[in-house]
């Protein structure tokens, strides 16, 4: 699928940029803003793999949609029964449906809607797993998340934080440790931001609730890269074995709440869309 990337809009991120390519093992890919020291993994945090493949289910909804609690429900419903192997995000593109006029919360993001125009999302709600299987309604949502549970993890995906109150910089390292080859020349990683918990108005079937928990809602990705940033930079194949580190380091703005803010990545294969693994953390 064709695309066109957004254009960086600063010097300074343009300056923050560095080369993705291979170096020697574990390779480190430095991400957009500022460069920032590795967080190395502990025996917890591998202990902690088990093998199983996490799957990705975005929600694309909208605080003026009457139908999307009911499909944010079945979101969480699997998320609570498979735990740690679904990562659930919250997608609002720009359409009437997520318009906040009238005092209501606003969602919608540049990266939201640009992955909702790119997948020709034009109902709500409506959602993607693992972007693929096309866009689903979410009667379908089960079924698709189901057929992941069990399956083999392609990637070791593991993402490490450490924030800093005082001035609120977020250090964060993604370790991707590859286990399986991976036969494309295009495998991204894309690092999102996700607050959970946002207490705010929502359109309902009933009427409007003053105080909805909106849950898992996608801030943005967190490096400027709508699509992810390339990690096999030389265009070949990923092998088993190949480790890569990406680290970054960002001021997380005062608009969201740091208590509940958290960082979801995954990474895809961008010649066919279909995410090979996610994963979150919560920051505190």
């Amino acid at each position: 699928m064709k695309r066109i990337s957004l254009l960086l809009a600063t010097a300074a991120v343009i300056l923050g940029m560095m080369s993705c390519d291979k170096l020697k093992e574990p390779y480190i890919v430095e991400a957009i803003y500022e460069e920032s020291d590795t967080l190395e993994l502990t025996a917890a945090d591998t202990a902690n793999f088990d093998g199983k493949r996490v799957t990705l289910l975005e929600d694309y909804t909208g605080v003026k949609c009457n139908n999307c609690p009911a499909a944010a429900e079945i979101a969480q419903q699997l998320q609570e029964q498979y735990g740690s192997h679904l990562v659930v995000l919250g997608v609002h593109p720009k359409t009437p449906l997520q318009n906040p006029a009238g005092g209501f919360p606003d969602f919608r993001t540049d990266d939201g809607h640009e992955w909702n125009t790119d997948f020709n999302i034009g109902a709500y709600p409506s959602g993607l797993v693992n972007r693929t299987g096309g866009v689903l309604g979410a009667a379908q949502w089960t079924t698709a998340v189901n057929s992941y549970m069990g399956a083999e993890a392609p990637v070791r995906l593991i993402v490490k934080t450490n924030y800093f109150d005082s001035d609120r910089t977020l250090q964060i390292s993604v370790h991707s440790k590859f286990l399986q080859t991976i036969e494309s020349n295009n495998v991204r990683l894309t690092i999102c931001m996700m607050e959970d918990n946002i207490v705010g108005k929502q359109t309902t079937p009933d009427g409007v609730i003053e105080d909805y928990n909106h849950r898992h809602v996608f801030r943005g990705a967190a490096d400027g890269q709508t699509w992810g940033r390339v990690l096999n930079g030389d265009g070949e194949n990923i092998t088993v074995g190949t480790n890569i580190i990406t680290n970054m380091k960002f001021t997380v703005s005062d608009e969201y709440n740091a208590e509940n803010f958290y960082i979801v990545a995954f990474i895809s294969d961008y010649n066919t869309d279909e995410v090979l693994m996610a994963a979150e953390t919560k920051i505190k």
